[in-house]
């Protein structure tokens, strides 16, 4: 991973404002907050417009449909919002998290020249995904489909603008980990050797990964959260649909359109999620060889947080596992309540 496919994102990123707009020498360029403003407006109004299209099929729905459907809506809408408010707030925490990046020298110098590959092929998996969805619902719902759904087109670009930003800084920040994990073994195994220098770097480097990780927090911290709420919900009102409710108009096309769906935003949820569990798993493994090294700065653990309200690791997913299959298994019982 490099700071040169972060300048990348940043560069698409930038278009709906949600995130600086590239990598300079002295710090980053930011969009205007004009511009932010504009786009804050643009997506109240297209989710707007969208919500009068769609009001007729709200009123169809039953009761939980609509807990899951309306909820999604707002999360999704909230999560738009929020990057861009972010962006256009935050410079200061986003001028110093870059720093700290560049000076731990996470990104790779001798890195290889396919460094964008990995950007390039997720965002040709994302249009494809999206060409296959406006085939599958515009030959549903023809124009109406637009008229619902066109600026969804705009809301999932920007949660997966969100989605790869969280994978990437995160897989800096394990690299980081990773440095600073082989050093401290290193030093270990010399420590006849160490000197009030080496203990200073060791400190520093620490103190940097902990304040970089904060700074995370501070950014993502609300973002991750949205993003767990959106891919919780939205795979209850998938699971929903295709396993309790209008089973007879789930065609095969609509099928694997869900099941596509579904899929996309697990991965995408859940690898930040198994990046988060692995940096902390990682300095908990270097926690006491750093200890006996030097560090006043290594007083408590790290933790990913999502808004603070729950630490980010493996235990999320079993929990969001858990609560899918619970709801699952209640759905069926109501629904089969409201038949008899």
């Amino acid at each position: 991973m490099s700071l040169k496919l972060v300048n990348l994102v940043f560069k698409f990123g930038s278009v709906l404002a949600l995130t600086p707009a590239k990598i300079e020498k002295n710090g980053l360029v930011f969009p205007s907050k004009t511009y932010a403003l504009l786009w804050i407006i643009l997506f109240t109004a297209g989710v707007s417009i969208s919500c009068i299209y769609r009001k007729p099929f709200y009123e169809e729905m039953s009761l939980v449909e609509l807990i899951l459907h309306v909820p999604t809506d707002v999360v999704l809408f909230s999560l738009n919002i929020s990057i861009i408010t972010i962006t256009a707030t935050k410079k200061r925490q986003w001028q110093k998290f870059i720093k700290i990046l560049k000076a731990l020298n996470i990104n790779q110098e001798n890195e290889r020249k396919l460094w964008s590959l990995s950007f390039l092929l997720t965002t040709t998996l994302y249009v494809l995904s999206k060409i296959y969805e406006t085939y599958v619902w515009s030959s549903v719902l023809g124009v109406l489909h637009y008229k619902m759904y066109a600026v969804e087109y705009f809301q999932f670009y920007a949660q997966f603008i969100v989605y790869y930003l969280v994978y990437l800084f995160l897989k800096l920040i394990l690299n980081g980990v990773e440095n600073l994990s082989k050093n401290i073994k290193l030093l270990k195994l010399q420590s006849n050797r160490l000197n009030s220098f080496t203990l200073k770097s060791i400190k520093w480097e620490f103190c940097a990964l902990s304040e970089c990780i904060n700074i995370f927090n501070d950014i993502f911290g609300w973002l991750i959260l949205l993003l767990i709420l959106f891919c919780f919900l939205q795979q209850l009102a998938h699971l929903h649909s295709l396993t309790v409710t209008n089973i007879a108009e789930n065609t095969v096309s609509i099928v694997i359109f869900k099941i596509m769906h579904i899929s996309w935003h697990m991965v995408g949820t859940f690898i930040s999620v198994f990046l988060c569990d692995l940096v902390e798993q990682k300095v908990k493994n270097i926690q006491m060889v750093a200890h006996q090294i030097a560090t006043n700065c290594v007083k408590e653990k790290e933790y990913f947080t999502a808004a603070r309200y729950f630490n980010v690791n493996r235990k999320t997913i079993l929990g969001i596992l858990n609560a899918l299959l619970t709801f699952l298994i209640v759905a069926i019982q109501f629904e089969n309540s409201s038949f008899s």
